[in-house]
């Protein structure tokens, strides 16, 4: 297994650091918390003008067809500065399943658009009282003649508000699960708060009319889903630990300044010790990111690792925030400071795209199947 850069992904690493860096300072993403938006249109202008967007998408179809490291490398930058935008939802999760499930009409509609930036299509999966296992969605179709009748509400969909068309999940009659690309003009939306100020929506569908032809294809449906959304999982995972590492950094420089009884903080064992524990799990966390990756791209048995990376990397995150935010001391945990945004983001991680009580039961089946 070799999980050495090329000379390729180290040009994509740079590049897209020094995007993340120039669009998403601490103060922009403070200001895009608050934004009706919640990202930055000239950043995904950027991403837009890189191929990024397309960054799965096959070369035919406008795309430019790389696999999950070049993700991981892609996700773990947008992770170090916390940069928000639809590149997940639309991206990753919305463009694999397409590209599985999706009919050739639906990907010629869709994919070279996503590719290029002009469309953005978003999945809406979700239910109240419902919980990360897709068998469980409570939303049905119901057939009226040569048309389907949608009636209910999908929550937490993410950047709801920019995008063109949900791909929503629901169940027909006989039970089996359907997916229907459904118009962004035809819902309603309701902005739901969020403890990390991401932009989250219910999106309601009120007796709403489509023909079948919107409907991916049915066969083994479920399995696409779930294939598309365990890539996304190492998408996450990347995130967490670029989110991690930067967190590190930034708790190592403060305890290198901050002095008490005549000497830096970081010189105290109580913070030095906590510092290197966590440098040393980031970095467990990272090779099992990159492991998921590279089995994904070979062809070897991938899924567990998924599993494993996005809950260990979530997990890691959230104890080297908790750890910034008290070497900091007070100004950890005040809004001007960096290190509640990091915060606030390694819980939300945790929480969206299946949390960490679902990986585990993932996880505990296959080891015990």
């Amino acid at each position: 297994m070799d999980l050495e850069y090329s000379e390729e992904q180290v040009m994509l690493r740079d590049t897209v650091a020094r995007l993340c860096k120039d669009h998403n300072d601490s103060a922009t993403i403070r200001m895009l918390e608050k934004d009706d938006k919640g990202y930055s249109v000239p950043f995904w202008r950027a991403m837009s003008d890189m191929g990024l967007c397309g960054l799965l998408v096959d070369e035919q179809r406008g795309g430019i067809g790389l696999g999950a490291m070049e993700t991981v490398i892609v996700h773990e930058q947008m992770g170090r500065t916390l940069a928000p935008s639809p590149h997940f939802s639309s991206s990753l999760v919305a463009v694999e399943l397409l590209q599985r499930a999706g009919n050739e009409q639906q990907k010629s509609d869709w994919l070279s658009a996503i590719a290029s930036g002009e469309k953005i299509l978003v999945p809406a999966w979700q239910e109240s009282g419902v919980g990360a296992d897709i068998g469980g969605v409570k939303m049905q179709i119901a057939r009226d003649g040569d048309e389907l009748l949608l009636q209910g509400e999908k929550v937490l969909v993410p950047f709801a508000n920019s995008a063109d068309a949900f791909i929503v999940m629901a169940h027909s009659d006989d039970g089996s699960l359907q997916a229907l690309i459904v118009p962004a003009n035809k819902t309603s939306l309701r902005a739901q708060p969020n403890h990390a100020d991401q932009t989250l929506y219910a999106v309601r569908f009120d007796q709403l009319r489509l023909p079948a032809a919107r409907c991916l294809n049915a066969d083994s449906l479920e399995w696409h889903w779930d294939r598309s959304m365990l890539v996304g999982q190492i998408a996450l995972a990347a995130q967490a630990v670029g989110g991690a590492a930067r967190m590190l950094e930034m708790a190592v420089e403060y305890a290198g300044e901050r002095e008490q009884f005549g000497q830096p903080i970081g010189a105290f064992q109580a913070i030095a010790h906590y510092l290197a524990d966590r440098a040393t799990e980031i970095e467990g966390a990272r090779y099992l990111v990159y492991q998921a990756a590279w089995a994904c791209d070979t062809g070897e048995d991938w899924q567990q690792l998924a599993l494993m990376a996005k809950k260990q990397a979530t997990a890691v995150f959230r104890r080297t925030t908790v750890t910034g935010v008290q070497v900091h001391g007070g100004m950890g945990f005040s809004a001007e400071a960096d290190p509640q945004l990091y915060y606030r983001r390694a819980k939300h991680l945790q929480l969206m795209h299946w949390d960490s009580h679902y990986l585990e039961q993932r996880i505990a089946a296959e080891v015990f199947a």
